[in-house]
């Protein structure tokens, strides 16, 4: 042990001399790490306010991207023709892809055909009128011929009595009114002028019973019938054109193709899942944030018009500038491209981004996932 203590300042010293190179060399690292590096210069960026809460959202078109399928004139269809491409930018109205026309060209032919039938009952009922007005005016002189004949048979009927009746005064007979009446119902010659004379008025009464008919026929409903006619095979016509009109899918506003997965000779039906291509619109960009129930309390309607910053998801050191358009009144479910509908239910907050291409950074893209902090 004698050595040990001739040894021991020795170790102390050694000791001492170790701590001392290591906080030498622990000053000298950490000096090297603090040397800063000259940064390029970066395109201006929205202030990252750290007081209010950061919720998750995704980017959006306003109006939002449009899914194009099948016609609602169609149950299912073949496509004939596709007009559009991936990435291509349109205008609204121009086509995107048809149908197979057949079966509507062939309906558009049987409406028109019946429009010149529905004409024809139109000529018809209007040609039946004229005859109407001539039938009208002979039954008129029909009734006025029975008439005189009425009237010349009661005249020769009294002409035969009278003459019965002076032939008797002269011959100096001498008759009672019931002899007289019964030597007259007797005389063949006044029963035969009776019977002429009711014969006249029973035809006179048929032809006035049968003008009185005819008169009261309103024509012009049929007319107006045939003319209706007219009007439902017109309509039907335009409701066919309209069904071959909208196999041709046309862009309802003006955007840019997106993801065109139809081509002709694909059939389309109501099962389909898959639109046949997406149209994301022209125009502003939005971000919709979803503000979930932890942090509604700190969302009012102050924010509205308010800058808030958006956060790239994967790098937030990318940001952009966007300002508060709306802020939603009612928890709703979160929008969802899938087939399940989410369960959670948050606010949606509609921020509109001021320039979705910033120079110096990638542009932000419809359906992204982005951070807003909505600091106040």
């Amino acid at each position: 042990m004698t050595w040990l203590r001739r040894f021991k300042p020795a170790l102390y010293l050694l000791g001492l001399g170790l701590f001392v190179g290591s906080l030498v060399g622990a000053t000298a690292l950490m000096a090297g790490n603090n040397t800063t590096a000259p940064t390029k210069s970066a395109a201006p960026t929205a202030p990252v306010k750290a007081a209010g809460p950061v919720v998750m959202g995704t980017v959006d078109s306003d109006p939002p991207p449009v899914a194009y399928g099948l016609p609602p004139v169609l149950q299912s269809g073949t496509v004939a023709k596709v007009f559009v491409k991936d990435g291509e930018t349109i205008k609204a109205g121009e086509p995107l892809y048809s149908f197979d026309t057949s079966i509507q060209s062939r309906d558009l032919e049987r409406a028109t055909i019946a429009i010149q039938q529905a004409d024809n009952e139109v000529a018809r009922a209007k040609e039946g009128k004229l005859q109407h007005e001539k039938k009208v005016a002979v039954l008129v002189q029909a009734v006025e011929a029975a008439q005189q004949k009425v009237t010349t048979a009661a005249s020769l009927y009294n002409l035969v009595k009278k003459n019965i009746e002076d032939g008797l005064k002269n011959s100096g007979t001498m008759l009672s009114t019931e002899q007289l009446a019964e030597k007259l119902s007797k005389n063949p010659d006044l029963f035969r002028a009776n019977s002429d004379y009711v014969d006249a008025l029973t035809a006179r009464d048929r032809l006035q019973a049968e003008l009185d008919l005819v008169k009261a026929t309103n024509v012009q409903l049929l007319i107006r019938q045939a003319e209706i006619a007219v009007d439902q095979a017109k309509a039907e016509r335009d409701k066919a054109q309209t069904a071959l009109d909208l196999c041709t899918v046309i862009a309802k506003t003006d955007g840019m193709v997106e993801q065109v997965k139809i081509s002709p000779g694909a059939t389309l039906g109501i099962s389909t899942r898959d639109p046949a291509l997406w149209l994301v619109p022209a125009g502003t960009r939005v971000v919709r944030a979803e503000v979930e129930a932890d942090f509604a309390h700190r969302i009012g309607p102050d924010l509205i018009d308010k800058d808030v910053a958006i956060l790239d998801h994967t790098d937030p050191s990318l940001t952009y500038v966007g300002k508060v358009l709306r802020v939603g009144g009612t928890f709703l479910p979160k929008r969802s491209e899938s087939l399940l509908q989410s369960d959670t239910r948050v606010l949606e907050v509609l921020v509109v981004v001021s320039d979705p291409s910033p120079a110096g950074k990638p542009p932000l893209r419809v359906g992204q996932r982005v951070r807003v902090n909505l600091g106040r």
